[in-house]
C-alpha cells in the first residue's frame, strides 16, 4: 500500500475504520485473528459493497461502506474474513459461482448473528438456521427459487437453451456479472492485471494456511459445546458417585491447544487506561500513569535450552507461533536460558518456525525470570520447559504459564506461582 500521506482524505477515513472493524473482530471472535491480520484493506469503488479475494485482498467500495457504525463494520470485515475460513473462493470452482457465494453468504450471516449477537446490516441475505445446512443444500433452495437471491437466480444450460429455441419465453431481466462479494481468481487478475504471479500465489497458498489454522481453533473450541451435560444422564446410585466424578473429569479436561489458547487471549492486553496503572509508575506517590494502548502485542517467552529439551523445542516453537497468529501477537520476546540468558531478543511470530537456539547447558530459568521482572511493562510470560529446571522461589511479578513438553508425565513440576499446561508427547 502507498504512504499514508498520499491518500485521499476520504480513503484514510475508510481505511481506519475498516482497520478498526478488523480489531473488534480479533476481539469478538480471536479464532479470525490471524485472517484479520493476514487481509490487505483497499479501498476499491469497482465493486458494489464490500468483497473478498482468494489472497486476502478485502475491498470496500466508499460510498456504501461511509456511514456504516463500527458494530455493524466489525460484522462485515467478519462476514468477509469468513468467506476465506470457509474457502468459498475453492469450494464454489466447478458451480455457479455467485449461486455458491450466495449460500455462504446465508451461512456467514446465520453464523454471526449468532456469535456477535447483532443484525445483519446492510440488508444482507437473511434465513434464520441456514449455519444448520450445508451450501449445497442451500443452491438447491436457490434454484428451485426456495430461497430468495439479492437478484434473479441465473438460468441453466438447459433453460438458457430451451429459451434460445423459443420453447420458454425469454427471461427480462439480464445476467449482471460479479454481483457478489466472492472475487474469483479470473475477475482478480482483470482488476489487478499488474500483479506479479508469482507473488499472488505466494500470497495465495499463505491464506489458506491461515485460513485453515483459523478453522482449527473454531472446531477446537465448539469441542465444549457441544459435551453432553449432566441432565442429559440418568441418575447415578450412590457407588456411581465417584466413579463417574472421575470421569467427567477426564471428559471434560479441555485440549491443551484451547487452554494455551485460552491464556494467550487472556494476558493479551486491552487498550490502558487509568482504570488500571502501568507498572511503570509504581514507585511514585504523587501521580499515577495510564499504561500505552497497543494496537498488537509482545509475547515474553523464558525458553528452556537444556540439553534435554533439544527434540522438544521444534515442536513447541512451532505451535506457539501458530497460536501467536491467532491472537494478534506483534512481536516475541525471546529469552533462552540454560543457566544464564543466552540470547535476548525480539523476533516476529513467524520466525519461531525457523528458530535459531542457542546454549543446551543447564536448567535453571532464575535468570530470565528475574529480567522480566526488572520490566514493569512485562505483565505475563510464557516458559517453555520440560519441567526439571531451577526458577525462582518467590513469585514474580507478572502472570506466569509454565508449558511443559511432557517429558514430566509424574507430575512432579509443582511450582508456588503461575499455572501448569502440560502438553503430551505423543501430540
Amino acid at each position: 500500500m502507498s504512504n499514508p500521506a498520499d491518500v485521499p482524505a476520504t480513503e484514510r477515513v475508510i481505511l481506519g475504520k475498516m482497520k478498526r472493524a478488523l480489531r473488534l473482530v480479533c476481539t469478538e471472535l480471536p479464532h479470525l485473528a490471524g485472517l484479520a491480520n493476514a487481509v490487505r484493506i483497499l479501498v476499491d469503488g469497482r465493486v458494489n459493497t464490500a468483497a473478498i479475494t482468494a489472497t486476502g485482498r478485502l475491498l470496500v467500495n466508499p460510498r456504501w461502506f461511509a456511514d456504516t457504525t463500527m458494530r455493524e463494520a466489525a460484522f462485515i470485515a467478519a462476514h468477509e474474513v469468513l468467506h476465506l475460513c470457509l474457502q468459498s473462493h475453492e469450494r464454489g470452482v466447478g458451480t455457479d459461482g455467485e449461486l455458491f457465494n450466495w449460500a455462504h453468504d446465508y451461512i456467514i450471516n446465520d453464523m454471526l448473528v449468532e456469535e456477535m449477537g447483532q443484525q445483519i446490516p446492510k440488508g444482507g441475505l437473511k434465513y434464520p438456521g441456514a449455519r444448520e445446512h450445508s451450501a449445497e443444500q442451500l443452491v438447491a433452495l436457490l434454484r428451485r427459487g426456495k430461497l430468495p437471491g439479492p437478484r434473479r437466480v441465473p438460468r441453466d444450460d438447459m433453460t438458457r437453451a430451451l429459451e434460445e429455441a423459443g420453447l420458454l419465453p425469454p427471461t427480462n431481466v439480464p445476467h449482471p456479472p460479479g454481483t457478489g462479494d466472492v472475487i474469483s481468481s479470473e475477475a482478480e487478475r482483470n482488476l489487478f492485471p499488474d500483479a506479479d504471479p508469482a507473488a499472488e500465489n505466494q500470497q495465495r497458498q499463505r491464506i489458506r494456511e491461515v485460513a485453515a489454522k483459523s478453522l482449527s481453533l473454531r472446531q477446537l473450541q465448539g469441542r465444549l459445546e457441544t459435551l453432553p451435560t449432566l441432565a442429559a444422564s440418568p441418575p447415578p446410585g450412590e457407588g456411581d458417585v465417584v466413579a463417574m466424578t472421575d470421569a467427567l473429569r477426564s471428559y471434560y479436561r479441555p485440549p491443551w491447544e484451547i487452554v494455551l489458547q485460552q491464556w494467550l487471549e487472556a494476558v493479551a492486553p486491552g487498550p490502558r487506561s487509568y482504570v488500571r496503572p502501568s507498572r511503570r509508575g509504581a514507585d511514585r506517590t504523587d501521580l499515577v500513569l495510564p499504561g500505552r494502548k497497543r494496537e498488537g502485542w509482545t509475547l515474553h517467552i523464558v525458553l528452556d535450552t537444556s540439553g534435554s529439551m533439544v527434540s522438544e523445542l521444534p515442536r513447541l516453537l512451532g505451535w506457539i507461533g501458530s497460536f501467536c497468529e491467532a491472537v494478534n501477537v506483534s512481536t516475541v520476546h525471546m529469552l533462552q536460558c540454560d543457566v544464564r540468558v543466552t540470547v535476548d531478543e525480539f523476533v516476529p511470530p513467524e520466525e519461531l518456525f525457523r528458530y535459531r537456539i542457542a546454549g543446551y547447558g543447564g536448567s535453571d530459568m532464575s535468570p530470565g525470570l528475574l529480567r522480566l521482572a526488572e520490566d514493569p511493562e512485562v505483565e505475563a510470560a510464557l516458559v517453555l520447559t520440560d519441567g526439571y529446571i531451577n526458577y525462582p522461589d518467590q513469585p514474580v511479578p507478572y502472570r506466569v504459564l509454565w508449558v511443559l513438553s511432557g517429558s514430566d508425565v509424574t507430575g512432579s513440576f509443582e511450582p508456588s506461582y503461575g499455572h501448569v499446561l502440560r502438553i503430551p508427547c505423543e501430540t
